[in-house]
This record gives structure tokens, C-alpha cells and sequence, in this order.
């Protein structure tokens, strides 16, 4: 037994996750479910529904030094769903939405729509973005229509990351270096479901 406990430890740190929680903003006061994804913290909240559409109320943490820029991947891999590329610009953040039909640099995908929100910051060691997504709750690719499952308790997501930033940090279509660290990781869905998400927009906005 003790064998199989260390190799699930060492499986749980190749794909960089830990198990799920829950994050009060001490500030806001406003609740998300989050994960750590390697260097990353990614929390979202969402209204209590069943199915989609559903717009999505999502945080990024990130180190600087680890992240020059980071990006969440929306149906847990790097081509074909949605993609949020997201870095520091002085001490704010930019949000950038993206989408790769293959493995090559993602490109603007108009169709996810943000909007940042208070809490978006930058300081010295780490950048914080805090943003609403509408339609990266679902998308279309090769004529199948792909959506989350809100009730989903282990929602499988992909994140990748690199340490040098955007050329152009204060464009959000700036090109960006290939990843240095990617892998997946979950999320419960279920437990970011909240009868608040309204007012949590509201006071973010």
C-alpha cells in the first residue's frame, strides 16, 4: 500500500495538481473553487445552473518568475477549445482569448468575450488576473459542439505556462514564446456553483 501511495503522489505532481478547495477573497468577500495547477492558482465561480450557456467568473495567480505568461485551456488540451493567455503589463493584467487549430501559437478567437474585473493586479512577485468569460463555457470545433459540465465534480483543464513575457505586453494580441511547462489538471465545477454569482460580478465590476 505504501508503494501505491508514493506513485500516486508521484502521478498527482507529473500533471502538477492538488486536490480541490474552496477561496474567499478576505477583500471582496467573493467565493470561488480553486485548484493549484503547478505554479498556478486557478479558481472559478459560476451561477447555479445545469447546463449550458453560462458565463464564466475566473482568477489567475501566478508567480512572474515562473510566468511570464500562463494560459487555461477550456476542455483540457492545447488545441481545438478555448485558450486564456493571461500576463502582467505594469501593475495590471492583460487577458488575452486564444484558440490553436494545431500545435502552433494559438490566434485571437474572437468568439470568448472578457471582461477584466477588480482584482486584476500586478506587484513584484506575483500577477492576479480576475476576469468574467462569456462562450468558454462552450465552443464548436469540427462541427461538434463541446460544453462544460457544471455539475462536474472533476472537470479536466490544461494549463501551460513560460517564463519570458509577451513581446508586446500591453497588446493582448502580442505574440507569445512557446511553453516551457504544460500538463493537466481538475477542477470541481459543482462545488464553484454559487446562488451569488450575480453580486459577485456586480461588486468586481
Amino acid at each position: 500500500m505504501g508503494v501505491l501511495s508514493a506513485l500516486y503522489t508521484v502521478a498527482l505532481a507529473l500533471v502538477g495538481v492538488t486536490s480541490a478547495a474552496q477561496y474567499c477573497d478576505s477583500v471582496t468577500s467573493v467565493c470561488y473553487s480553486e485548484t493549484k495547477a503547478g505554479d498556478l492558482y486557478v479558481r472559478v465561480a459560476l451561477p447555479t445552473v445545469e447546463q449550458d450557456p453560462f458565463d464564466m467568473l475566473m482568477q489567475i495567480v501566478a508567480p512572474k518568475t515562473a510566468a511570464g505568461w500562463a494560459a487555461i485551456a477550456w476542455g483540457g488540451k492545447m488545441v481545438k477549445n478555448p485558450i486564456t493567455v493571461a500576463w502582467a503589463n505594469g501593475n495590471s493584467t492583460v487577458v488575452s482569448s486564444r484558440w490553436a487549430d494545431t500545435r502552433t501559437p494559438p490566434v485571437a478567437y474572437p468568439t470568448a468575450t472578457y471582461t477584466v474585473l477588480k482584482g486584476s493586479t500586478a506587484n513584484a512577485t506575483h500577477w492576479t488576473l480576475t476576469a468574467l468569460c462569456s462562450q468558454c463555457a462552450s465552443w464548436t470545433a469540427d462541427n461538434t459542439k463541446t460544453a462544460l459540465n457544471p455539475n462536474d465534480t472533476a472537470a479536466k483543464f490544461a494549463y501551460a505556462l513560460a517564463p519570458t513575457p509577451p513581446a508586446q505586453p500591453a497588446n493582448n494580441a502580442s505574440s507569445i514564446v512557446k511553453h516551457t511547462i504544460h500538463a493537466s489538471f481538475t477542477l470541481d465545477l459543482a462545488a464553484a456553483k454559487t446562488e451569488k454569482f450575480n453580486d459577485y460580478v456586480a461588486a468586481l465590476s
